[in-house]
Formats: C-alpha cells, sequence, structure tokens
C-alpha cells in the first residue's frame, strides 16, 4: 500500500513539472490549459498565466483604440497580469484586406453599432463555448449589454465578450444658460422641456450665432422607443408612430428661426460646443465627454459645464437612449486563440474593471456602487452631477439588422427632405419605408 502511494505521488509530481513547463506561444495550442477558469469578480489562477512570448495583433472597428497608448491604456492589467503577452495594434489596413492576404487578427474590438459590418466578413466566433469552458457569470454584465450583443445570433450565439459600457447623457454649457439667464436642465427632463429651453437659447448676439441643441442624428430620439429599422419580422418600420414622433420634434427644433444657417448647415456637431462653445446643450456618450474634456482644459479653453441624464419621452419617463459598450471578439481563424482568451479573461475580472474605471471606461459590470467611482483617478467630475446619469435606465437595445447601414441612409434621406423639401412627415416616412422595403426585398432575392 505504502509502495501504491509512493508511486501515485510520484505521477502527481511528474504531471505538475510539466504542467509547469508548458507555456502558450505564437503557434496554435494544442490543447488549453486547465485550472479554475477566471470569471468576473476573480482573478485568472496561476495556472493560467501565458509563460511564453506571445503577440496578439489586436484589430480596432470604431472601438476608440487609435493608438499604442490607448493600447497600454486600456490592457494595463493584462500587461500586469501576462508580461509574455505584447497586443500590437493594426493600423492603415483594411480588415477585409488582412483577411484576404490570410493576415487574420487574434482580437477584434468594436462597438456593437459596428457588429454588422462584421458578421459578414466571418471574423465572428460564437463566445458561448468560452463561457461556458471559463465559467464567466454573464450575470454580472450590465445585462442590456448582454442582451444587445446576444441579439446578432439567430441561434443564441454570443458573438463578443463586452469589456467596457458608455451611457448616453446631456452635457450643457452653463456661461450659455447664465449669458441669457436661461435655468440650467435637470435629470429626467423631456424631449418636449428641451424642445423649449432650446428655442430660449438660440439667439444671435453681437454677430455670434447661439444654438440651445443640437439633435445630431434622429437616432439621439429614436432609440428612446428602441427604434431600430425593422421589426421581429424584419419588415420596415419607418412609418410607425415612434418615427412620427421623433420627425415632430426634429421639425419643432429645426424650425426654431437661427438653427439652419444661411448655407442650409443644419448639424453642428461636438466641435461647436467644445471648441467653439456656441451650443448649449449637446447629447453625447459619457466616455466621449471624459476623454475630450481635459485637453480643452489643458488648453486653456475650458468653460463651466456639467451633465445631466438622458431626456425621456413624455410617455416613457426614465428611459433614455440604449447603451452603447465595447466588446472584444476573437475570429475562428485565429492562431493565438488561447492567449486571447486569458486576455478577455483579465479585461473582465474585478481587478481589471476597477482599474479601468476610474478612467475613462466605465465598467461593464452590474454595479452601482462601482460606477459612482467612475473617473476617479481625474478631477473630471468634482462637484458635476455624475450620479444623475444613472438616474435614467436605458432603453432597450433596438432589434438589429443586416440591411441597418443601408436603411438608416433612407431615413436620413428622410429628415433632409422635412427640413429642406418642406415634405411633411407622413411623407418622408412612407417614402423612406419603401425604399427600406425594396431594398431588402432586393438583397433576399439576391442570396436566393
Amino acid at each position: 500500500m505504502k509502495q501504491r502511494k509512493r508511486v501515485s505521488a510520484a505521477i502527481l509530481i511528474l504531471l505538475s513539472a510539466l504542467a509547469a513547463a508548458t507555456g502558450c506561444s505564437s503557434k496554435p495550442a494544442q490543447s488549453p490549459q486547465t485550472g479554475d477558469p477566471a470569471k468576473p469578480g476573480s482573478t485568472a489562477p496561476e495556472e493560467l498565466t501565458i509563460t511564453e512570448p506571445v503577440t496578439l495583433k489586436l484589430y480596432s472597428h470604431y472601438a476608440a483604440i487609435n493608438t499604442p497608448n490607448d493600447v497600454d491604456a486600456l490592457f494595463g492589467t493584462v500587461k500586469k497580469k501576462h508580461p509574455n503577452i505584447n497586443i500590437e495594434l493594426i493600423k492603415g489596413t483594411k480588415l477585409s484586406d488582412m483577411i484576404a492576404a490570410g493576415e487574420v487578427p487574434d482580437l477584434i474590438a468594436t462597438t456593437h453599432f459596428y457588429m454588422n459590418d462584421l458578421l459578414p466578413l466571418g471574423v465572428a466566433s460564437d463566445m458561448n463555448d468560452f463561457v461556458k469552458k471559463y465559467r464567466v457569470d454573464l450575470s454580472k454584465f450590465e445585462p442590456q449589454a448582454i442582451n444587445a450583443i446576444k441579439s446578432y445570433g439567430k441561434n443564441g450565439e454570443l458573438y463578443g465578450i463586452p469589456y467596457t459600457l458608455n451611457y448616453g447623457v446631456l452635457i450643457y454649457n452653463k456661461d450659455i444658460f447664465d449669458r441669457f439667464g436661461v435655468p440650467y436642465p435637470t435629470d429626467g427632463m423631456t424631449w418636449d422641456q428641451i424642445t423649449e429651453l432650446s428655442k430660449r437659447l438660440t439667439r444671435e448676439e453681437n454677430g455670434i450665432q447661439y444654438l440651445g441643441f443640437d439633435p445630431g442624428s434622429e437616432r439621439t430620439f429614436s432609440r428612446g422607443y428602441s427604434l431600430g429599422t425593422v421589426n421581429d419580422k424584419g419588415a420596415p418600420i419607418f412609418d410607425t408612430e415612434g418615427y412620427k414622433k421623433t420627425f415632430g420634434l426634429l421639425k419643432q427644433m429645426y424650425e426654431i428661426p437661427g438653427y439652419i444657417d444661411p448655407k442650409n448647415k443644419f448639424q453642428y456637431g461636438v466641435d461647436y460646443f467644445m471648441k467653439d462653445q456656441k451650443l448649449a446643450m449637446f447629447p453625447s456618450w459619457l466616455a466621449a465627454i471624459t476623454s475630450r474634456l481635459p485637453q480643452l482644459n489643458e488648453g486653456g479653453n475650458g468653460f463651466n459645464w456639467d451633465v445631466v441624464g438622458h431626456p425621456v419621452f413624455d410617455d416613457k419617463p426614465g428611459v433614455g437612449r440604449e447603451i452603447e459598450f465595447q466588446s472584444l471578439m476573437v475570429p475562428p481563424t485565429s492562431k493565438n486563440k488561447e492567449a486571447a482568451y486569458r486576455v478577455i479573461l483579465t479585461m473582465i475580472s474585478e481587478e481589471s474593471q476597477k482599474e479601468m474605471n476610474k478612467g475613462n471606461n466605465l465598467t461593464i459590470l452590474n454595479d452601482p456602487e462601482l460606477k459612482k467611482q467612475f473617473a476617479s483617478n481625474t478631477d473630471i467630475y468634482k462637484g458635476k452631477n455624475l450620479e444623475g446619469i444613472f438616474k435614467v435606465k436605458p432603453a432597450i437595445a433596438p432589434i438589429n439588422s443586416e440591411y441597418d447601414n443601408e436603411n438608416y441612409k433612407y431615413l436620413r434621406e428622410a429628415l433632409t427632405g422635412m427640413i429642406f423639401d418642406k415634405k411633411d412627415i407622413n411623407t418622408v416616412l412612407r417614402e423612406a419605408n419603401e425604399k427600406a422595403a425594396k431594398y431588402i426585398q432586393s438583397e433576399q432575392a439576391r442570396k436566393k
């Protein structure tokens, strides 16, 4: 019996030694390493540490990762946990060209708004096996993010793992409000109330044209009703009541004298608010504000500002627009899947989420107390109404469609037709709906 125990112990020691000598290289992994899998709220066990140098190619598809500094800032905890993993940002190359050349990246970062760009390219693998293998607890994530990303799969596929969240907000220039003696906006304001404020703030003074509000995209409004471009049967929905109300609000705003300039400019954008400082209220994303405002202060061009929760419809009190979030995808042909998985596991760990949340990246975890600590590494929200942002509940994400990109072009044509051609709302939306239906039918016929 003692001899049998000694033999068993020797085998265990030998297996442990072999496991310790095994690493993850730039070659495809032959078998996954074992150990207790990581999940949000825990740190990856030592057995999951990468022991051999590997370079992962990262492609950012509208995920605001534009420079090596962005990579260092975002993946800082990965560097600490896995010093042998080097993340190389691919720049100046189209993803389609990379695929054609057989140079598929190991990781793709994107927002869910652009998922439909990537799915036809075949670079999205179903991450449900990853979730099961590493026992990732999806219940700890922001529910709307998980629901939204699952909506892209026809059979429950999960085409990415979210790692940071973004809330829609309304930022306003207090100096402009003070100049004209108009009370500041408050949390929970309706779009009708914002329109009334905009009327009082849109005026010319000393040759300077001030604007109360720039809607930007029509989606700023329509997403409060969770409107996409199609219904659950795939039929276009532009002639529905939600879009009619959206266009009714847009019409009210664009009819305010001064909104449309002599050159027919009707959209002004973030620079008109941040740099020119002629726009009183601007709907934006929390991350965009957090990253841009410090640059203004450093350049001596700062101003007195604050934020409130995203405005709401009067018949949808307390509901703003849907969330935005960034996800990491691992292409099915990646040569370094195991190392890529380690990166994702680290990114969604509690340690990494806390660190990211202190900077410009709001945690993806469904943790209200952690959200209150957002951007705590800076003083950007000191004395600001940060908590008010989270008082507004995000709307449910709209149904997505592979035809969205083209369909939204028809919606934009409807908007310009209403503004410049003076067409009525019912007409422009009916025309947009007909164009979308025709396009969808032609695409479906082409694929048969």
